[in-house]
């Protein structure tokens, strides 16, 4: 530990750490702070720094592994009492430590803005925490081999361009890149385990990388990239986690709304809602529960055998999207307008011959359902919609921002009724 203390204390990437810090802070604290109070939201939007540090963490591994050779003084390290292997490794151990130190004080400040609710869940903050580790020694690894083969200054480059590649690419066939802790996801401990497991195997073999033909030092650490790059396919990291059951937090109502234990910090948000549901004209038809999405899953086996959940049967969901309440409002205004209009009984009602007309009435209905649940005002989302859908949206979002209740209540009613009955008593 002596030895490895010094060569932090006279590593020159020690320098760099107030920038570091700085850059892992701004990228956490910049983004929103919807992540605050939940502690997975919490361990992912800390994670997320680890893939910017990780990638500047390659330049810098592959510069500290390259100082032998751009300086000349491969030779004297390769004569001296201490065998090469292990001075390598204390390097290499060094700049791990000293990349990993602006990650891990990111997520010391994350998770203290959320102890101070004491919300539930703080196991799957740690397992995002353990994989934005895994995330910054796979870059470190990547960098330091890259430092051995090349021994130049381009090395530095080249390392961090190819991490930033290999992590896109990665995402892309393995969904590498985890950016968001949504409740009804966890961190697998044992694909996570594996992970390490194949990252310590990098740590003990990259330091032998030294001396020898560059072809030949090319060899030692592809086995252990080999066996990451198998883990990262055969074991996915993200998986879907069991639902609450009895633990969900509910808000009885006209309509049962039920969150994820971890999204308690919501429960005033969605009791405010449940009570607007409450006061709908009882032209709306409601469903009797609505769910936080995976809070009630139904589990289901195919002709294969293979074990799945189908997460279109059961109750009707909501998403929680970066805390935004126009989110959840949609998703329960969705199925809400899904119930009053029964769109799957084609049996009952005709609305294949909806005119353009009754289509914009339509819209307009749903969007004043989504801004009446919400409290009224202008969404926090934008979209690409064509101009009539817009239009019809903004006709619904005026009603319930600039309107009395009384008079909100009195045209969304009429509306419906004059829909139903074109479109579903006439077609009875």
């Amino acid at each position: 530990m002596k030895a490895l203390w010094l060569h932090v204390r006279n590593s020159p990437l020690r320098w760099a750490l107030p920038v570091l810090v700085t850059l892992d802070l701004a990228v956490l604290l910049l983004r929103g702070r919807h992540w605050i109070g939940v502690w997975p939201e919490t361990g992912a939007a800390g994670q997320i720094p680890a893939y910017l540090v990780g990638v500047l963490g390659a330049g810098a591994s592959a510069w500290a592994s390259a100082a032998p050779t751009r300086h000349g003084v491969a030779e004297q390290l390769s004569a001296s009492r201490v065998h090469p292997a292990l001075l390598e490794g204390h390097r290499l151990a060094a700049t791990a430590v000293i990349m990993l130190v602006p990650y891990l004080l990111g997520q010391l400040v994350a998770g203290a803005l959320t102890v101070r609710t004491n919300p539930p869940g703080v196991h799957l903050f740690l397992g995002y925490l353990a994989h934005g580790v895994f995330v910054t020694l796979l870059c470190v690894c990547l960098g330091w081999a890259v430092g051995k083969l090349f021994g130049s200054v381009l090395a530095s480059l080249v390392a961090s361009l190819g991490c930033l590649v290999l992590m896109g690419l990665m995402d892309q066939w393995t969904g590498f890149i985890v950016l968001t802790g949504r409740p009804d996801v966890a961190i697998d401990p044992g694909a996570l385990l594996l992970r390490f497991g194949m990252i310590a195997v990098l740590l003990v073999t990259l330091p032998w990388m030294n001396g020898g033909p560059r072809r030949t030092l090319a060899l030692v650490p592809v086995p252990a990239f080999l066996g990451i790059m198998v883990v990262l396919f055969a074991a996915p990291v993200v998986v879907d986690r069991e639902p609450p059951g009895d633990d969900a937090v509910c808000v009885a109502g006209r309509t049962t709304l039920c969150l994820w234990p971890e999204h308690e910090k919501y429960l005033p948000v969605l009791r405010e809602l449940g009570a607007r549901l409450d006061r709908l004209p009882a032209a709306f038809t409601l469903p009797p529960r609505i769910n936080e999405f995976g809070v009630e899953r139904v589990r289901v086996v195919d002709g294969q055998g293979n074990e799945f959940f189908d997460d279109e049967q059961g109750p009707p969901f909501f998403y929680i999207l970066e805390g935004s309440p126009w989110s959840s409002a949609g998703d329960i205004g969705t199925a809400i307008s899904a119930e009053t209009f029964t769109f799957e009984d084609r049996a009952r009602c005709a609305w294949g011959r909806l005119t353009d007309a009754d289509d914009g009435r339509l819209l307009a209905v749903g969007a004043w359902l989504e801004a009446y649940l919400v409290g009224g005002g202008a969404p926090d989302y934008r979209t690409n919609a064509p101009p009539r859908i817009q239009q019809a949206w903004a006709v619904g979002r005026a009603v319930a921002t600039d309107r009395p209740l009384d008079e909100q209540f009195n045209w969304a009613e009429q509306e419906v009724k004059h829909l139903r009955v074109q479109y579903c008593e006439a077609a009875g």
